[in-house]
């Protein structure tokens, strides 16, 4: 694994529905951008859909109330993320959108023409005939991200003051599972830049399943030569590995440890190239107690 340089942000894009999962996500997103010194995007996307039955002038008048609405729109965003952020948002160049567009689509979008290089959402978010923000929204987009993508939920580990954005972070552990593919050289490059800005400890997880107990060996020995070519030298990196269920020894290990990030890696897809969610990556973004960063490939 050759030295590549440390994952710094500069662009942090973060995507809200006024939820209580956005406004923590927010507040990730804020302090995230003020340790890295990056710009803040805050995006609120909501796809208006036109009734089949209007006629062309009825689309026209309510198209030009819609476009008369969005100023308003964006004064709320405004509005809500000083609510979130407090004094904080004032320190931060930060740009607000509204669009009238599906979310997904969105961010997705606007990841690529802002050039953002960390998207950060909450999941769980309002669901029902009025609102297309699902958890599942949070699901596509770090299945088809090509930055790297930060989740969060409520009733969690929490490694920020949420009542105070501006004090300083709590990250103390990272666990950061590893298989030897190619996104796995990106997650403990990430993790280790990450750990190293924050003196936090690193600790690269392998899980062998139980049929396959008898290369427990060899991952220890692979996993310990791609550790002697990271060069962490400002943090901890104390690697395990494990035999049984991916996701289920993940899991256990973030709780044993208390940790507070979990990194996970997307796989490309064979047939298409693109990101994709891997069975594991999924089933710990859905049930993990702390923040999740999925890195795709190359990220």
């Amino acid at each position: 694994m050759a030295e590549e340089k440390a994952y710094n942000p500069s662009t942090v894009l973060c995507a809200v529905d006024f939820s209580e999962e956005s406004r923590l996500a927010l507040k990730y997103a804020g302090i995230g951008a003020k340790l890295y010194g990056a710009k803040l995007i805050v995006l609120h996307a909501q796809r208006f859909e036109l009734p089949a039955y209007f006629t062309p002038d009825q689309i026209e008048t309510l198209r030009k109330q819609l476009d008369s609405a969005r100023a308003g729109a964006e004064d709320f965003l405004r509005q809500y993320s000083r609510s979130a952020l407090g004094p904080l948002v004032d320190s931060l160049p930060t740009t607000y959108k509204v669009v009238d567009q599906h979310p997904v689509d969105a961010i997705l979008e606007t990841t690529s023409s802002e050039g953002a290089n960390l998207v950060v959402l909450g999941t769980h978010g309002r669901g029902g005939a009025t609102r297309l923000w699902l958890g599942s929204v949070a699901e596509n987009i770090a299945t088809h991200s090509e930055v790297p993508v930060f989740v969060v939920r409520q009733k969690q580990h929490e490694f920020i003051d949420v009542a105070n954005p501006e004090s300083p972070l709590r990250l103390r552990t990272i666990i950061a599972p590893v298989d030897f593919s190619e996104t796995s050289r990106a997650v403990l490059r990430v993790s280790v830049s990450i750990a190293e800005r924050f003196e936090a400890k690193v600790v690269p997880v392998c899980v062998v399943r139980g049929d396959a107990a008898d290369n427990l060996r060899n991952s220890e020995a692979v996993l310990h030569e791609w550790l002697g070519q990271v060069h962490a030298s400002r943090c901890i990196v104390e690697s395990v590995t494990r035999v049984g269920h991916a996701a289920e020894q993940i899991l256990s290990l973030i709780n044993e440890t208390k940790a507070d990030l979990a990194v996970l890696g997307a796989e490309n897809s064979r047939s298409t190239g693109r990101p994709l969610l891997g069975r594991t990556t999924k089933l710990v973004l859905r049930q993990a107690p702390v923040p999740v960063l999925v890195v795709p490939p190359g990220a």
